[in-house]
């Protein structure tokens, strides 16, 4: 069958325009669909923003595409390993990995995932649609969705191990202080403790400390979808595998507060609840903002964003106690 020629950018700052735009990358996500033996007909929608690209074709299908310089080769192996590996756990609420190839054999061969569409939207798209009841809905079912995908059993492969687990947080440890001064998402004052606080917290961030489970990575609210109408929205499912490990549980906390409850310690209390977590322990909120700061992604940026209190606070302990412990007021200021 004839291809399209391949994609070609002068630099990753045109790549990223292209990923908005349905029209360019219709026929190949096409392609892959034909050369997989599933039907190209229908709609065609890009899902943004996002790394690789992310095509929706009709309602029944994802493709997504890797992008040679953003890790592409990478991110293939990671989420196909990690879709495998959720294979045959049907209770779960996320998408059917259907096929697997590429559309190139010279040159950047262009890895292409096909999966089954998740209905509705992202939580991130439907902005400020949802009620307080449908994100407190959504938090909860979120809890009890994580804790299923935390109980799936591990096989080790190559790519989901607890040994890259322990390598990404140790390496994090090292230079998540320099990080931060090139992000500049904190204030100085508070970059400048960054180095020493992630140190004191070793123990508490361990790599080994807590049980293995299989962890989504980064499940920001992109990555969560939701259909219906505003006061009766349900929970769909939960999207992209790309930053899967094998890890300590409460990494993936960090994306969920973070990134998809806005810091809104309510919904974090909703998804504890749900999730059935149990004790939080005395040392819950360093052990968090360790994490956050260890974070392989700048985490810093949502909250100093969302919170002028976060951008006040002389020390990263009071950041702990204003961003995660459940019993002090919240990111605005008020009893939780």
């Amino acid at each position: 069958m004839s291809l399209p020629p391949a994609p070609r950018f002068d630099d990753d700052d045109e790549y990223e325009r292209s990923l908005q735009d349905a029209d360019f990358w219709a026929p190949y996500a096409k392609a892959a669909l034909r050369l997989s033996g599933l039907s190209d007909q229908g709609e065609v929608r890009t899902h943004f923003p996002t790394t690789h690209v992310a095509v929706l074709v009709g309602e029944r299908y994802l493709v997504k595409l890797h992008y040679e310089d953003w890790f592409g080769e990478d991110c293939f192996q990671d989420e196909r390993e990690a879709y495998r590996h959720l294979g045959g756990h049907g209770h779960l609420p996320v998408p059917e990995l259907l096929a697997e190839g590429a559309l190139y054999d010279e040159g950047w061969r262009w890895p292409f995932l096909a999966m089954t569409a998740m209905p509705g939207r992202s939580l991130r798209d439907l902005g400020e649609a949802p009620t307080p009841d449908d994100l407190e809905r959504m938090a909860a079912w979120l809890g009890r969705t994580v804790r299923a995908l935390h109980e799936v059993p591990i096989r080790d492969g190559e790519r989901l191990s607890l040994e890259l687990y322990v390598d990404l947080i140790q390496t994090r440890m090292q230079r998540c202080h320099r990080d931060h001064e090139l992000w500049g998402s904190l204030p100085e004052r508070l970059t400048a403790q960054v180095r020493d606080y992630v140190w004191r917290s070793r123990d508490l961030i361990d790599p080994e400390r807590e049980p293995a489970v299989l962890l989504h990575g980064d499940l920001h609210a992109g990555n969560v979808f939701l259909e219906g109408r505003p006061g009766g929205l349900e929970p769909t499912g939960i999207v992209d595998f790309n930053d899967a490990y094998e890890g300590d549980r409460h990494y993936d906390l960090v994306a969920i507060h973070v990134k998809t409850f806005g810091g809104d310690k309510r919904l974090l209390r909703a998804f504890l609840d749900g999730y059935g977590w149990g004790d939080l322990g005395r040392s819950w909120p360093r052990r968090m903002l360790a994490l956050t700061l260890a974070h392989d992604h700048d985490m810093g940026e949502p909250i100093m964003a969302r919170s002028q209190l976060a951008r006040q606070v002389a020390t990263l302990d009071d950041l702990a106690m204003l961003v995660w412990d459940l019993d002090a007021p919240d990111l605005d200021g008020e009893p939780t």
